[in-house]
């Protein structure tokens, strides 16, 4: 199996000003806990952290962003960057691209296995999703199956809010999520870093499904050169 590599971006980090999400709670996306890289599953009741399975990579990014901030949270994107949100009163909505991944992302799970997040065990459309839900970049998937994803960063006078097309009509997603929601033909979805799709959906009993929806070509996935910036 292709172990995960990560190449560090030169200091000082350029500003991302691209596609992100904020975290939802203190347990969602990928995070730093007992100075190990992963990511909580579970909810409230049941909860436990699914380290990613050690390797150079990972040590290298584990490195890097303890060295700097001690901690805290990052998101993977789909095209292999690696995003940082900055921490501090100063910094609220500043993220800065720390560098760039490839390969799977291997969970260890409390069960002492693995979850592959490139090639997850028993991921078919409209089927539960046995990984973490909280991981991924938010976007929303309309009725052709496309991507749009909105978020903000922020500006002298306040917020400036972007809104963006990031993956074309595809009549897979449109399916897979119309099995996961049926008589929905649009909602909120997660990309996840090695490019799985995945939703929530509310059941009977008022708790929440993590369901799968499909994937998408990453070589598709776009990236536009204003996103990062320099700062000098």
């Amino acid at each position: 199996m292709t172990l995960f590599s990560f190449d560090v971006d030169s200091s000082p980090f350029p500003r991302w000003f691209g596609p992100f999400s904020p975290a939802r709670g203190l347990y969602s996306g990928f995070r730093f806990h007992h100075k190990r890289l992963g990511t909580w599953v579970g909810d409230d009741e049941v909860r436990a952290f699914w380290p990613i399975v050690d390797s150079p990579g990972v040590r290298a990014l584990a490195r890097t962003v303890l060295q700097v901030w001690h901690g805290g949270r990052v998101l993977f994107l789909p095209n292999g960057l690696v995003i940082k949100p900055l921490q501090g009163d100063h910094d609220v909505g500043r993220r800065v691209l720390i560098g760039r991944f490839q390969g799977p992302i291997v969970l260890e799970t409390p069960d002492k296995g693995v979850f592959n997040l490139n090639d997850p065990d028993h991921a078919v459309p409209g089927k539960p999703w046995a990984g973490p839900k909280s991981t991924g970049l938010e976007c929303a998937v309309q009725p052709d199956g496309s991507l749009r994803c909105n978020w903000y960063h922020p500006t002298a006078t306040g917020r400036e809010t972007i809104a963006a097309l990031l993956h074309g009509p595809d009549r897979s997603l449109a399916s897979g999520f119309q099995k996961a929601r049926p008589n929905e033909v649009s909602g909120r979805v997660r990309v996840t870093a090695n490019g799985h799709v995945i939703t929530n959906r509310k059941r009977s009993n008022g708790t929440w499904a993590s369901l799968y929806v499909g994937r998408i070509a990453l070589n598709r996935w776009p990236h536009q050169k204003e996103w990062i910036r320099k700062e000098h």
